[in-house]
């Protein structure tokens, strides 16, 4: 988190696993704006996928299960028509 880096989670919620999001969730706000935009995508892929944008400060309200594909993005990450995008490259 504190590296400013893309996190993409694969498979973060289980029955069984019910408070690793919000665990992680609580880490990332510590080096990261409440309002970084966060892609939730189930089922990617596949028939039925579906897609939400939210943020950092509430994507664990979404529903997320074992099928699900979470993708924080990072201080350069911006909403545009519905897609989130982070520019590629970096200024030395």
């Amino acid at each position: 988190a504190q590296g400013d880096m893309v996190i993409s989670l694969y498979n973060p919620r289980s029955k069984k696993r019910v408070t690793h999001l919000d665990e992680v969730r609580e880490i990332v706000l510590k080096y990261r704006d409440p309002k970084t935009p966060v892609g939730i995508v189930q089922k990617a892929g596949r028939p039925g996928q579906q897609m939400v944008i939210s943020d950092l400060e509430n994507f664990t309200k979404e529903e997320v299960d074992m099928q699900t594909l979470v993708i924080i993005g990072n201080s350069q990450t911006y909403v545009e028509n519905g897609r989130m995008i982070t520019p590629r490259g970096y200024k030395l």
